[in-house]
């Protein structure tokens, strides 16, 4: 009886040495999956993590490449801008200068008594005489109306001698060419000598109606090249047309706004403008 209880008890250790074995498989098989979905689940959560962050990486540098061409833009707005502004103001002093130029009447400064001689007065009845050079004939005469006018009808156009003689003034000889325009004014003076003058050699100079006409012609250019100024300026604003703005900011130069300081502050605009260049679309296009 004792030796067949000495198998049974031989027989329980093994299957339990088996079944410990058995268990301790199961888990480390157990440990071992466990591990391997930890890793499997670890690598699938990098994966997307990685994705995540290169894709707020780039929405990140977009927002900042945005950002910056916002800068960009309004920092070249404020250049030309200011471009504008320096060809605009020159533009307007000249334009101020064009209107002070329309308004003075010559006209009034001329015939002030500055350029009166209050010493002159108009000879009555002096003996005009147009004599022909060539044969020393007398070939009309006649005498200043009160206003020391006289007139010659028919006269040819070729160098003759006018002798102009008053009792109790020196006599005047002048060689002139008779033109319908007329001689310019002669002063005799008290005196009794004879006084020869080659008057048709000495410029007469602009009359009154000249000046004032190129007065008007110099007041209205002036102000056209300003209003020419105020396009290039608005062009400037535009950004299209970098050589047309160029030419019509060249052109509002002769506008000479208070002489050279609407020039200088064109010109600064100009300045301004070739280191913008590359901000107008046609420049960009080249």
């Amino acid at each position: 009886m004792s030796g067949g209880g000495g198998n049974v008890s031989g027989k329980s250790v093994e299957d339990r040495k088996a079944a410990l074995k058995a268990r301790v498989q199961s888990q480390l098989k157990a440990s071992q999956d466990a591990t391997e979905q930890r890793a499997i689940a670890s690598s699938e959560e990098l994966v997307v993590s990685v994705e995540e962050i290169d894709a707020a990486v780039e929405m990140a540098a977009e927002q900042t490449k945005q950002r910056w061409l916002q800068l960009e833009e309004v920092e070249r707005g404020r250049w030309r801008t200011i471009a504008a502004s320096l060809i605009l103001l020159g533009s307007l002093l000249g334009m101020m200068s064009g209107a002070l130029i329309l308004q003075g009447n010559p006209g009034d400064i001329i015939s002030s008594s500055f350029f009166t001689s209050p010493d002159s007065v108009d000879l009555e009845n002096v003996t005009v005489e147009l004599i022909e050079i060539e044969s020393n004939t007398v070939l009309r005469t006649t005498k200043t109306d009160a206003n020391g006018l006289f007139i010659f009808d028919n006269v040819i156009s070729k160098l003759h001698l006018l002798k102009l003689s008053k009792e109790g003034y020196n006599t005047m000889e002048l060689k002139i060419i008779p033109e319908q325009a007329g001689v310019g004014p002669i002063t005799m003076s008290y005196g009794d000598d004879t006084i020869t003058r080659d008057h048709h050699t000495v410029a007469q100079g602009w009359d009154l109606e000249s000046a004032v006409g190129l007065s008007t012609t110099i007041g209205i250019l002036t102000v056209i090249t300003g209003l020419v100024g105020i396009q290039a300026a608005v062009e400037v604003r535009r950004g299209k047309h970098y050589r047309r703005t160029q030419y019509l900011a060249g052109i509002s130069l002769f506008s000479r706004g208070l002489i050279i300081f609407g020039p200088a502050l064109i010109l600064a605009g100009m300045i301004t403008m070739v280191f913008i260049r590359e901000q107008f679309e046609d420049y960009q296009e080249d």
